[in-house]
This record gives C-alpha cells, structure tokens and sequence, in this order.
C-alpha cells in the first residue's frame, strides 16, 4: 500500500482538488490522462495537484479494500459522552487504537464520536463494553449509518454494500500485487503475474466492476490548514428527507460541504464541511441553524489537534490475507 507523510501548513483546495479526490476515492487506479480529459484541464495539472494532496496530507494511501458484503460487515458510528474528568488526547488516543475503531475525535465539551466497522452482534457488544469502560465516560449510543457523498462517482465504496464474489485464482494474483501498489502499472503486473498484459488488464475490469473489492484512497483533510465543521441534526421524517437537507447543503456550500452521515435507526444525520477559511465558520453555523428543516441542530468544529489518526487495520484487510492464504498465495 503506498502512503504520504503528511506536511502540516496551509494548503489551498478548490473545486477541482476535491473533485480529484473524490474521483481517486471511487477508482484509485484512474489515469492522471483520464481526470485531465474528465475535467477538461492539462496532463500536468492534474499531476501536481495529486502530488500536492500527497504530499499536504490530504491523500494519505492508496489502497485495496474489500466491500462490506465480502467481509459481512457494518459501519458503526458511537456519540460518547464524558464526565468531563477526563484527559482528552490520551482519550482520544485511547480509542483510537482499538482495533474496531477507524476514527475519532472530540467534536465538543465532553463529547466525542467514533467510527467503526464491525462485524456480527459479538464484535458490536465488543465495541459498546469497551467504549463503556472507559474512565470518565457516562453515556455511549451507538447506530448503524451509512456514509452519503453526492459528488462521489457510481463506484465508489460509499454507494452500495458491494457484492460477494468468489474471485478466480488469477484475479487474487493481481489482488495481491494491487495490495502493494493499487496504482502498479499493467506492465509490471503481467510481469510479477507471469499474466499477459491484455489479460491483467481483463482482469482489472473484471475486478473494478464486480462489487466485491473497491481500488481507493484514504484521506484526511485535516492534515492541512482545515477545521471540519459539522451538524448532527435531528429532523422530522414527516416533514423533510435525508435527500432535501442533503440538496440543501450543496445548494448553500457547494465547495466546503463534503458528505453526510445518515444514521439507518433513527431520523438523524451528520453533515460534514471541510472549511479552510475560519472566519467563515460563525456565517456557515447560523446558517444552518436558521434553515428551519431541523428540530435540534448539534454544531461541532474539530481540528487535528483533537482528532486520532485514522487507522485501517480491519476485516477487510483481514480478510483479504485469509483469502490469498487459502488461494495458496
């Protein structure tokens, strides 16, 4: 897996370096050719703005990731609650580590959120014990959520569960020099799998299209000069749709509104900003909170300085060892 120091410091972003991202999310083998055709700008253009995010940070690695339904997985989102004794970065280090845990971080005065992928009812009672016997905490809630990203394309991991696929002997010869390199040149993958160049690149389609593995990125914007501001809003089900309040915020924040978090249990959902300009975060807040579609509104601006690395040792690559094992590999 290849991934980037990040450099702390100011990093400009626009339009077309989250549209990059977004793109490299869905299909992190795309062309540096290809996203200059899709976004009509130069071969060199699109070049420095990926080493740009590399090297700010913001794409941290490049990777393979098995879909949920191949892991028989589910996202997991916890709001914790403290009694405000405790000490927040060695908290937040804490559970950052744990193995469910792919991030967290303190989003207010002894509140912070953590995100999980978790397997079956035993890893889910796992994850409550541990995140309820932690010193200082008195309340932990935990829903099922999906991740919605309105820009991202068809194939990205966040659009479906995927699918449970069986792959063929030669797709897991590609699969494990992917789980190297994503982004290896099909010349070198025919000559580590002894593979015609023709047939790895059958191959590479076969696996970008079959729902069961997502070739994508890890990111964190956080690494550069960015707070991510965000709304847990509570809405009426009666009265208003994930969809409007997720048109909503496109319509008002087309540049900083990144996605949202939808719980499945109860009318809720988590809308994320990506806010370079912090002068703009009192505007954007009292927007949202004068929209009228929400019963309660819960704001929230979290820095690096409060959040834990993300970490991403979970089923999926689990998984994905135990298969090439198995395949003999």
């Amino acid at each position: 897996m290849m991934s980037f120091p990040s450099s702390f410091g100011v990093l400009d972003v626009d339009w077309l370096d989250k549209a990059i991202v977004l793109e490299l999310y869905g299909n992190a083998r795309i062309s540096f050719q290809d996203l200059a055709k899709k976004f009509d700008q130069s071969f060199n253009t699109i070049k420095n703005r990926v080493k740009k995010l590399e090297k700010g940070g913001v794409i941290q690695e490049y990777t393979v990731e098995l879909s949920l339904n191949m892991v028989g997985a589910d996202y997991l989102y916890a709001v914790i609650r403290t009694d405000g004794t405790e000490d927040i970065q060695a908290l937040i280090e804490t559970i950052g580590n744990h193995r469910l845990i792919r991030h967290t971080g303190r989003y207010g005065y002894q509140a912070y959120d953590a995100q999980a992928v978790v397997r079956g009812s035993i890893e889910f009672f796992e994850l409550k014990q541990f995140l309820e016997s932690l010193p200082s905490i008195k309340h932990v809630e935990i829903h099922p959520f999906m991740w919605i990203l309105p820009d991202a394309p068809p194939q990205s991991k966040v659009r479906s569960r995927g699918k449970k696929v069986e792959f063929t002997l030669n797709q897991l010869r590609v699969l494990q020099c992917l789980s190297k390199d994503v982004r290896m040149p099909v010349s070198k993958l025919a000559k580590q799998t002894g593979l015609t160049t023709r047939r790895v690149r059958s191959i590479l389609r076969e696996l970008h299209d079959g729902g069961g593995v997502h070739f994508t990125i890890r990111m964190n914007w956080l690494s550069v000069n960015i707070v991510i501001l965000g709304f847990l809003i509570r809405f009426n089900e009666k009265k208003v749709t994930v969809s409007d309040i997720v048109s909503w915020f496109q319509e008002q924040f087309s540049l900083e509104f990144w996605g949202m978090v939808v719980w499945l249990d109860e009318p809720t959902v988590i809308a994320s900003l990506n806010v370079a300009d912090l002068s703009k975060v009192a505007e954007i807040t009292r927007k949202v909170k004068a929209a009228g579609f929400a019963e309660s509104v819960e704001d929230s601006v979290v820095t690096s300085a409060f959040y834990a690395p993300s970490h991403y040792r979970g089923p999926s690559q689990t998984r994905l060892e135990e298969i090439f094992k198995e395949a003999g590999l």
